[in-house]
C-alpha cells in the first residue's frame, strides 16, 4: 500500500526528529512511500531549489499532487502551521484519499479541526506514543478507502458529468458520491 507523507520544511527545528520518526515508523508497518521529501530534504535544501525559479515551482507543485493522486492514504504532519501543507491536506480530501493529519503533543492544527469529512483522521503523538498512533491511523484510513466501482455511460451523460465538475472545480468521482449522497439524504427524509 503506497504511502504520501509531507511536513514542511519550516518545521524541521521545532519537529524534524519526529518527521524521520515517522517516515521509518510508516515502512517499518509494511507500506511503501510514494516520496521520500520529508525524510531527505531540509529547509536549506528546499529554498535553494526553490530559488532557482518558478519552473522548479511548477515541478515541485506538480510532483506533490502527482503524488497524491498515487497514493492509496496521504499522511501529513502538521505540527507546524503552513499553507502549502494545508492546501495538499484540502487536495488529499478532494481526491477522497484516506488523509491522516498527525501534530505533535500540543501543537492543535484548530483550523483543520474544523474539516467535517469521514476520510480525515486527526491525531496528537509524541516521543512515547508515536508508533500505536501510526499504526492505529493507518489502520482506520485503510478501513475508509474508496472501492472502484466502474460502469458505463452514454456520450451525453459523461459530457453533463465533465462539464458540471469542471465548472464546480472537483472531481468527476466527487461529483458523483455528491450526487448519491444528495440522493440518499432525499430518499430518507421522504
Amino acid at each position: 500500500m503506497k504511502i504520501f507523507l509531507i511536513s514542511t520544511p519550516r518545521g524541521e527545528g521545532k519537529v524534524r526528529k519526529n518527521y524521520k520518526l515517522i517516515y521509518d515508523e510508516v515502512q517499518n508497518l509494511g507500506y511503501e512511500h510514494i516520496n521520500n521529501f520529508i525524510a531527505s530534504s531540509s529547509i536549506d535544501i528546499y529554498y535553494q531549489e526553490m530559488h532557482k525559479g518558478r519552473s522548479e515551482h511548477i515541478k515541485f507543485f506538480n510532483d506533490m499532487v502527482k503524488s497524491i493522486q498515487a497514493a492509496d492514504i496521504c499522511v501529513f504532519e502538521a505540527s507546524t502551521p503552513s499553507f502549502g501543507v494545508g492546501f495538499l491536506i484540502q487536495r488529499s480530501i478532494d481526491y477522497s484519499k484516506p488523509t491522516i493529519v498527525l501534530y505533535y503533543k500540543n501543537d492543535t492544527p484548530f483550523f483543520l479541526s474544523g474539516i467535517e469529512d469521514d476520510k480525515l483522521i486527526i491525531k496528537s503523538y509524541d516521543e512515547e506514543n508515536y508508533k500505536n498512533v501510526i499504526k492505529s491511523a493507518l489502520e482506520s484510513a485503510r478501513e475508509k478507502r474508496d472501492k472502484r466501482f466502474n460502469f458505463f455511460l452514454s456520450p451525453k451523460l459523461l459530457q453533463y458529468i465533465d462539464d458540471v465538475s469542471r465548472e464546480r472545480g472537483i472531481t468527476k468521482s466527487k461529483l458523483l458520491r455528491d450526487m448519491i449522497v444528495k440522493h440518499m439524504r432525499s430518499s430518507s427524509e421522504g
